[in-house]
């Protein structure tokens, strides 16, 4: 009867060790990351989609860009990004090329300026500035404040960015014609600071290499 009960005991022990050894096995499991650096924060279906001011639709990409419908004069068949930018480059288009949700975007204020704010906070941003300005007179102004000009050859289309004197990058230029260009400006430089604001033009640029 003792052997009995003794053979009960260690088959308890036995088992109560085995449990928590599973216990802790889906412990460390569930604090593994559920996706991958390469997941996309936010998935849109193509689709497409209605625009305010436009009689025709404009195209929903899978990665949640909006393609405004082209315009009939255009004498080749690439796509011209136009004065709308929060339109199309969407919060959920940035949040996958920035790998984090965005507190909210915010349209320029003012008519005749082509920009979207992209808030991580209150108050910290990254901005996109779309101008028809000349690119060279962009460089020698920027070279006339004491800037060096810069290219960086993870950019798979034309760019350059400005550096302050001080090491800071100060902007950075997608070049899409001669006369015509996205920048991208920041809140402060702590924002996408250093290296981190080129590696997220070149995820822009990556998107938008085709586009005029």
């Amino acid at each position: 009867m003792k052997k009995f009960l003794l053979i009960v005991a260690l088959s308890m022990l036995l088992a109560g060790c085995a449990q928590q050894k599973n216990n802790q096995q889906v412990s460390t499991s569930g604090n593994e990351p559920t996706t991958s650096a390469n997941t996309a924060i936010s998935k849109c279906t193509p689709s497409p989609v209605n625009l305010d001011g436009y009689s025709d639709k404009g195209k929903r990409l899978a990665n949640c860009f909006v393609e405004y419908p082209g315009e009939p004069s255009r004498q080749d068949k690439s796509y011209y990004i136009v004065e709308d930018i929060c339109g199309q480059f969407t919060q959920e288009f940035m949040e996958n090329i920035l790998g984090q949700k965005l507190a909210k975007i915010v349209p320029s204020p003012i008519s005749g300026l082509y920009n979207c704010s992209y808030y991580f906070n209150d108050k910290d941003y990254v901005m996109l500035v779309m101008d028809y300005l000349s690119v060279d007179n962009q460089k020698k102004g920027r070279e006339y404040i004491g800037h060096t000009i810069k290219v960086d050859e993870r950019i798979p289309m034309e760019n350059f960015y400005a550096v302050q004197e001080d090491g800071v990058i100060n902007t950075v230029y997608l070049v899409l014609a001669p006369e015509k260009f996205i920048s991208i400006e920041r809140s402060s430089s702590k924002v996408l600071e250093g290296d981190q604001v080129l590696q997220f033009a070149a995820k822009l640029g990556n998107e938008i290499k085709n586009y005029k």
